[in-house]
């Protein structure tokens, strides 16, 4: 089948598309990628919407209710001049419909007819995500974009999963598994660092044998860090320009480890996995305030690249040799050569190597994710696992929508 996967993720910077021949399985063949990013405006009105979403817990009826002046609160708490004809429900449309264009778009590019498409899986805009209580919202109009682009669409992926138990993340693992069967690097660890970095274990050709499972921070710390200490006229510490000029504060560090998750999530570095972040869990400690710029960025980047190397030590179990890393946050080199630092001091035999490197395309990934998980729905195979999510048998998911 051909299969087109849409991602936009908790950087809000813009939407990936990506089109894969798949047959669910080990046939995945690459057919071409496309990144549209949004509007400076457009994604200030999408960190807008998560802000009211998330302060009222998930609540979309309270958030659209109060977005007016939770709107204007985070306009001014970020130093960013108010905007005054956004609202809840006309956020998630435009984006549904920036979704479309992008989808267009590619469909022009690559000379392809929407009839050559068998489906579209469509991630949506992730605003808030708390398993525990059973809530995620990822907002997108499913039926408005099948009936847009005149193709099946699959989205609301995570609801299933959520609704039997499990943490509705990660979802990777199963295509990660897919791609290192397809390539032969069965054992491996995959490292996916967006603004959450996560991991992948495969450690056999059974994929009910996966662990997977949120690391901590990937750049959205940083990228945080940064908005507010630019009064955000910048969205993260590009090239690791600041990080590049500063020092690891060992203190701090320390700290990030002890302070850097809210509420229910405040062990979550103790915890063992299946664990899964919402990018609002994440805080800072006041003492990374007392940093310079530079130092700060340092020690986030060090903090980001340390609990991913941390959190698969603490497994405790033998671990592949291979280390594939994909996602934005690698192309941060200070990350990456922290990352580096750290893995060589605890796992000497471990072998780096970029998805780009192996011949996967790491930008494309992720929404290639949504394009295989799409057909797999369709042949209601599975791509949650106990090991993965935490539920209780291997489960598929999402929601089909046929054009009218």
């Amino acid at each position: 089948m051909l299969s087109i996967g849409l991602m936009s993720g908790t950087s809000m910077d813009g939407i990936d598309v990506a089109l894969l021949e798949t047959d669910g399985l080990n046939h995945i063949v690459e057919k071409g990628h496309l990144s549209a990013p949004y509007a400076r405006e457009f994604q200030i009105a999408l960190k807008a919407a998560e802000y009211s979403v998330r302060k009222h817990a998930g609540n979309l009826e309270e958030a659209a209710k109060y977005f007016e002046s939770d709107s204007q609160e985070y306009f001014s708490a970020n130093a960013i001049a108010p905007s005054d004809h956004w609202n809840l429900e006309s956020i998630i449309a435009e984006s549904t419909e920036l979704h479309a264009q992008a989808v267009l778009q590619f469909l022009e590019k690559y000379h392809l007819n929407a009839s050559d498409i068998e489906v579209v899986g469509y991630h949506g805009q992730t605003l808030y995500h708390q398993p525990q209580r059973q809530c995620s919202v990822i907002v997108g109009d499913g039926p408005a974009l099948a009936n847009r682009l005149n193709i099946p669409v699959i989205y609301q992926f995570r609801t299933h999963d959520i609704a039997a138990g499990g943490q509705g993340a990660p979802f990777a693992p199963i295509y990660h598994w897919a791609l290192a069967k397809r390539d032969g690097f069965i054992p491996c660890v995959v490292l996916n660092c967006g603004g959450i970095a996560n991991a992948t274990v495969i450690a056999e050709e059974d994929p009910e044998t996966l662990i997977a499972f949120d690391t901590g921070p990937g750049n959205g710390l940083i990228d945080a860090f940064v908005r507010q200490k630019t009064q955000g006229k910048e969205n993260k510490d590009t090239d690791g320009h600041y990080g590049s000029q500063g020092k690891v504060d060992t203190f701090v560090l320390e700290q990030l480890y002890q302070h850097s998750m809210q509420g229910n999530k405040a062990d979550f570095f103790k915890k063992a996995p299946p664990k899964s972040l919402d990018i609002a869990d994440f805080k800072w400690p006041s003492v990374l305030e007392d940093l310079s710029l530079n130092d700060a960025c340092r020690t986030l980047e060090a903090f980001t690249a340390d609990s991913i190397v941390q959190s698969l030590v603490a497994l405790n179990r033998p671990l592949p040799n291979l280390w594939i890393v994909a996602g934005g946050g690698w192309h941060n080199p200070v990350i990456l050569e922290e990352f580096k630092m750290r893995l060589q001091r605890a796992l000497p035999q471990a072998e780096i190597k970029t998805a780009d490197a192996i011949g996967w395309n790491g930008d494309a990934l992720e929404a290639q994710i949504f394009a295989y998980l799409a057909v797999r729905h369709l042949k209601q195979s599975p791509f949650s696992f106990p090991g993965t999510t935490g539920v209780s048998r291997p489960l598929s998911g999402g929601i089909y929508c046929r054009p009218e």
